[in-house]
C-alpha cells in the first residue's frame, strides 16, 4: 500500500515543517505549501492525488477554510484538517462535509495529529480509495 499523500498549508514555515515531521513519522508522504494559491496549484497538478490536506485557518489571501472548501468540492475522496490557534465552534465546512474534515486546535501534540488522521482514515484500506 502506498503512503498517505498529504499537503500541508501554512504561512508559518517553521510550524509547517514541524507538522511535516509529525506526519512523516506516521509514514505519510508530505508536501508543503506556504500559501493557499500555491496549495491549489500543487493540488491540481499533482501526478498522484493528495488524500489529505492540512491547512491553517488564518492565511493571507484565501483563508484555510476557503481553500479546504474548494479542495473538498473538487475531489470527493480527499479529507482535510483545519488548524487554528483560536477556539472555534463547528464550521460550515464541518456541517457540509461531515466525516471528511476535522478541526485541530493549535498548539497540538503529535499524538493529537495522529488521532485526527486516524479519525479521517479509520481503516488503512480507505487510504487507497482515491
Amino acid at each position: 500500500m502506498e503512503p498517505l499523500r498529504v499537503l500541508v498549508v501554512d504561512d508559518d514555515l517553521a510550524l509547517a515543517t514541524l507538522v511535516q515531521r509529525y506526519l512523516e513519522r506516521l509514514g505519510c508522504e508530505v508536501e508543503l505549501a506556504d500559501d493557499s494559491q500555491d496549495a491549489l496549484r500543487r493540488f491540481q497538478s499533482a501526478r498522484r492525488p493528495f488524500q489529505l490536506v492540512v491547512a491553517d485557518m488564518s492565511m493571507p489571501g484565501l483563508s484555510g477554510e476557503e481553500l479546504l472548501g474548494s479542495v473538498l468540492e473538487r475531489d470527493h475522496h480527499v479529507r482535510a484538517i483545519l488548524t487554528s490557534g483560536y477556539a472555534m465552534a463547528e464550521t460550515t465546512l464541518e456541517q457540509q462535509y461531515h466525516g471528511r474534515i476535522e478541526f485541530l486546535q493549535k498548539p497540538f501534540f503529535p499524538k493529537m495529529l495522529a488521532d485526527t488522521v486516524s479519525k479521517l482514515f479509520p481503516h488503512p484500506a480507505s487510504r487507497s480509495a482515491s
